[in-house]
């Protein structure tokens, strides 16, 4: 025992040294990385010396009591000298941890000097106790002393890491109740991305702990960004750091938020990636965009999702679903995520219309149980799938915005006995069908955002059932002189036509007039072509149009771009690999004529950038061809330019191709507006089995560019073949 407590002794001096070093010297030092992650064990260290600290002042004062002397004298040395083993331990740690940064400096200083003296202290009442150096009197005094040390230390750290108000909770209690109320005039930053902001980043990117030197609950020093640099790069989302640090492994220490903090949901990441393309502007506002533009429809549905999920206290009492079968159902389009921790109830969202199928729907029944949220939002839905809805009994919570639903199907979900919320924002519900939520007995709140509900029909609405809250989102500024909505297509997800189809544009505001031009230049309220019948289109075409009307600001310029489908191979086989986040079903995905969305980069893209693109185009037998058409998204702020070049090669024997075409796009000088751009290459007219193309991406950014020097990215949705 004698030999056990020396060696602890000695190497508690050898630790003090350290510390005291460190201490004097931290300004000059370089601590190398791996002894600074020695530093995340701070949290787990410093908890078990404040015990033994606390238990000193009760065997000082009352060790006499306890009766057998040497014994009590003996536990009382023994907790002493591993309080001291175990505060130096938290106290180097804490330095450690503290030379990373983003810490309150001056709460730092308090905290970092502070469990110094403690450490320091303990170990020379250590010292003290052991050599007889001082009487028992002055031992308690110090050990009562150093507690009180210790505990104003505590409070320090406390509220370095959680805050002033930390013990009491006031100040989030109050500001929790200060519920905002948005309008269509409500900017999207506000009403919707700053939310995700504050639930997942203002904990550890404040004024009091700024990690990364970033704080964000102010918006001027969130535009200035952390020691890493900006934030975000407008337009420019898969180079953005705060997209970059969500989508990285959790296990990466560089993955935001950190491992063990509430994550951002794929939901949340999507809006902010949205958001960013769209040009990051912080006071753009909803009315500003179309109705059914993408970032307003996921901005909107996200108001909605804020206050229809409250924080799940509820506990569930049905048995948690089997694991293998969570793992089988979650994909990309399809996700299933516990609505807490440890909690067995689920919720399920489902992503990119595109790609929902009835049966992915269907195929929830062996977790139906489980499930207590789901959300369909924007999805190709209908009134026929409330049947099915109505078998889920737990159901709490339905996202049907954005939907084609209509309410006729609603008598089927008076099964749902637990059904709370409902959201039907971006819909054209038939008002008569809104008296059947009525048959749902726990129904307490119906979100009804961008409905053909107005204000009059609403007030019928409480009147009629006042147990159920009807909220309509926002109430229009009457007042004030309104932009006009951009035009939209008629089929707005048939982008690929037949050579000759016709193209319809709409305006839902009766007496618009829609102003139009498809050889590049913009329209305005005087130029342009007056819409009056449908456009032909017999080859890739650009088409721009406004909408005007007196009385209104015009609206802004909506681009589509339409291409015409061709004749299409049996396979396209990649020659090089896509990057990993962006490779879909590789070939196929080229031919499928379904468009890609510059607001989501996964959905129908692939991404080259450390290979330039390569794929092998074969047909069954030999076909007339004159031109190929890559269809490629052009966003100079999201590092995406033109290829350097696009080869093309062609011939009968797939191991021997020669060349028939080439194009060498121009680079852009500047900054341009994002937009989804046909390169068409015209190829010597013959007939081929098999055509090989090639398309290099830029290797070195121009100057001008922020990303100067690093290479530039090709997405590709479509192969066109004509």
């Amino acid at each position: 025992m004698v030999t056990y407590r020396s060696i602890l002794s000695n190497l508690v001096f050898f630790l003090q040294v350290i510390l005291i070093v460190l201490l004097v010297f931290k300004d000059h030092l370089v601590v190398p990385l791996w002894l600074q992650d020695l530093g995340r064990f701070h949290p787990l260290l410093l908890h078990f010396p404040i015990v033994l600290l606390l238990l000193l002042p009760i065997f000082a004062f009352f060790r006499k009591s306890f009766g057998d002397h040497n014994s009590i004298e003996n536990i009382f040395g023994f907790i002493l000298l591993h309080a001291a083993f175990f505060v130096t331990l938290s106290a180097l740690s804490g330095l450690f941890l503290s030379i990373s940064g983003g810490y309150d400096p001056v709460l730092l200083q308090r905290h970092l000097i502070t469990g110094s003296v403690t450490a320091i202290l303990c170990f020379l009442i250590w010292i003290g106790y052991t050599y007889q150096w001082v009487n028992a009197k002055l031992i308690n005094f110090f050990v009562l002393l150093n507690c009180i040390v210790m505990v104003v230390g505590s409070h320090f750290g406390g509220t370095l890491t959680h805050g002033e108000d930390f013990l009491s909770g006031v100040e989030e209690e109050i500001i929790a109740g200060q519920k905002k109320i948005f309008t269509d005039s409500s900017a999207i930053f506000e009403a919707s991305v700053m939310p995700v902001l504050e639930a997942k980043c203002f904990s550890c990117h404040n004024e009091k702990k700024a990690k990364g030197n970033l704080v964000m609950t102010d918006i001027d020093r969130m535009l200035k960004g952390g020691k890493d640099g900006p934030l975000w790069i407008a337009g420019n989302p898969l180079n953005s750091h705060i997209i970059k640090r969500a989508i990285l492994d959790p296990s990466d220490k560089k993955h935001m938020p950190p491992k063990g903090k509430p994550q951002l949901t794929e939901e949340e990441i999507n809006l902010i990636e949205t958001w960013i393309s769209y040009g990051a502007d912080i006071k753009k506002s909803f009315r500003e965009y179309a109705i059914d533009d993408s970032l307003r429809k996921l901005a909107a549905a996200f108001i909605q999702a804020s206050d229809e999920v409250p924080a799940d206290t509820t506990h569930y009492t049905f048995a948690p679903a089997d694991e293998s079968t969570l793992a089988q159902l979650t994909n990309p389009f399809r996700t299933i995520s516990p609505r807490s921790k440890n909690s067995p109830a689920l919720n399920v969202s489902f992503f990119v219309r595109a790609y929902f199928k009835p049966e992915m729907f269907t195929a929830l029944q062996p977790v139906k149980t489980q499930i207590v949220s789901i959300n369909l939002s924007n999805m190709p839905v209908k009134d026929d799938i409330m049947k099915e809805l109505g078998t889920f009994h737990n159901l709490e919570h339905l996202f049907l915005n954005g939907t084609d639903v209509v309410g006729s199907g609603f008598s089927e979900l008076k099964s749902c006995t637990k059904l709370k919320t409902i959201s039907l924002a971006n819909t054209k519900i038939d008002l008569k069908n809104l008296d059947k939520l009525n048959e749902i007995p726990s129904l307490k709140k119906v979100f009804l955002w961008n409905t053909p509900v107005d204000s009059a029909y609403a007030a019928s609405l409480r009147q009629k059932f006042p147990l159920v809250a009807w909220d309509r989102g926002y109430v229009p500024d009457t007042a004030e002189k309104l932009t006009l909505t951009a035009p939209a297509l008629k089929n707005p997800e048939k982008l690929v036509v037949t050579k000759g189809s016709e193209v319809e544009l709409k305006h839902s505001l009766p007496g618009t007039l829609i102003r139009f031009t498809i050889d590049g230049k913009d329209p305005d309220s005087l130029t342009g072509t007056v819409y009056k019948t449908p456009i032909r289109i017999d080859s890739p075409t650009t088409i721009k149009a406004l909408a005007v009307l007196p009385g209104w600001y015009s609206s802004r310029i909506i681009e589509y771009q339409l291409f015409v489908s061709g004749v299409k191979p049996v396979n396209v086989r990649l020659e090089s690999a896509p990057d990993p986040r962006y490779t879909l079903e590789g070939g196929a995905n080229l031919i499928d004529d379904q468009k890609g969305d510059l607001g989501n980069n996964l959905m129908n893209w692939l991404g080259f950038r450390e290979q330039a693109f390569g794929a092998v185009a074969s047909f069954k037998e030999p076909v007339q061809l004159s031109k190929i058409t890559l269809s490629l998204a052009d966003n100079t702020g999201g590092y995406m330019f033109p290829p350097e070049y696009i080869i093309i090669r062609g011939g009968d024997d797939s191991t021997h191709l020669t060349e028939i075409g080439k194009l060498v796009p121009v680079q852009p000088t500047k900054y341009g507006p994002a937009r989804i751009k046909p390169y068409p290459v015209t190829v010597k007219p013959g007939k081929y089995r098999y055509i090989e193309i090639q398309a290099r991406n830029v290797q070195k950014l121009p100057a001008w560019h922020g990303g100067k020097g690093q290479k530039g990215w090709i997405f590709i949705d479509e192969l066109f073949f004509e």
